[in-house]
């Protein structure tokens, strides 16, 4: 079953809230969280790094964007003068030796094309995931456009290039779910997909029906999302390497409906240094809880002194082990 991301609702709401409210919501116990499953939820809260860069292929993700940083509040907010809208993006990132989706929000790119899915699906291929952990297979595409019928279906034409590098057919498979991922989450999150039905993506490259992709699948046909591929347990906000400052920190996110609870620790660089070593600072736990269009969230806040730290939260019954990290600065 198709799942669908109001995003674009839910980020209003949580920037009225948050210009509301101020601080008091952010060093909250209680964190109010709108649709916060898989394919929903509001977009970081937290200071955004610095714009991505593209690349020129997928195998520099790691590389490190040199951009000033820009600020979000709740919905996408960039420097005082302007705003700078947020897209969601899917990464492929390790779950215990199997790769799953993990999503990110990134800036827009400024010379994008102005087609929030088109610019979201360029920014899969040549921009840089913020999590060193998550990686594309993607080649960077020289041309993204898409279009959207009255009955959701979305249909992307990207080059050629795009689709070069050769993967097996599983790996392919996993990448094609990646596309359909950030596709439909960018209409929905621009408001593009009508009446709250599911969506399905056609495929086209060079504006050709059934091109062999990767070498290892046909485009045939309508492709929708198979939430089999999303990764169990992952941090929607904060994002990798934001900025927070000491009056709070909120983590949220999602994890198995299975699991009752998380378990969640937090990791103190002890010299302040990226690459030092580091120490359990904090740990505990914290309750699931059922969220509309999703089998379970999690939030809790914590208040830290300044420092670099590392947060992950996992899931302690889990086989397969699931977790997701995030490192923040506190200023």
């Amino acid at each position: 079953m198709n799942e669908q991301d109001p995003l674009r609702k839910n980020r209003l709401g949580l920037r009225s809230m948050l210009l509301v409210s101020g601080g008091v919501l952010v060093a909250s116990s209680v964190y109010l969280l709108p649709n916060v499953g898989p394919n929903q939820g509001g977009a970081p809260t937290t200071s955004l790094p610095a714009p991505l860069q593209p690349t020129s292929s997928a195998g520099e993700a790691g590389a490190s964007p040199t951009a000033p940083a820009v600020r979000s509040e709740g919905a996408a907010a960039g420097p005082a003068d302007a705003v700078q809208p947020l897209l969601p993006v899917y990464w492929l990132g390790d779950v215990d030796g199997s790769d799953k989706l993990f999503r990110e929000f990134l800036v827009a790119p400024a010379e994008g094309s102005g087609d929030p899915i088109a610019d979201a699906v360029q920014l899969m291929t040549s921009g840089r995931p913020l999590d060193p952990d998550y990686r594309s297979p993607w080649r960077a595409a020289s041309n993204v456009t898409s279009s959207i019928s009255t009955k959701n279906v979305i249909t992307l034409d990207i080059s050629s290039d795009a689709v070069s590098e050769g993967l097996g057919e599983d790996e392919a498979r996993l990448a094609l779910q990646q596309l359909v991922y950030t596709a439909t989450a960018a209409a929905s999150d621009a408001g593009l997909i009508t009446g709250g039905e599911a969506s399905s993506v056609v495929v086209l490259v060079d504006g050709t029906a059934g091109y062999r992709a990767f070498d290892a699948v046909d485009l045939d046909g309508e492709w929708t999302r198979d939430p089999a591929n999303l990764a169990p347990v992952w941090i929607i906000d904060p994002q990798e390497d934001v900025e927070a400052d000491t009056a709070g920190l909120t983590i949220h996110g999602v994890g198995p409906a299975a699991e009752q609870s998380l378990d969640w620790r937090i990791d103190r660089s002890t010299d302040g240094s990226e690459d030092g070593d580091a120490a359990l600072f904090r740990d505990g736990s914290v309750d699931m809880a059922p969220q509309d269009g999703a089998p379970g969230a999690f939030s809790f806040s914590v208040t830290l002194p300044p420092g670099r730290y590392e947060i992950t939260v996992s899931a302690p019954s889990d086989a397969t082990s699931a977790a997701d990290s995030k490192t923040v600065v506190v200023r």
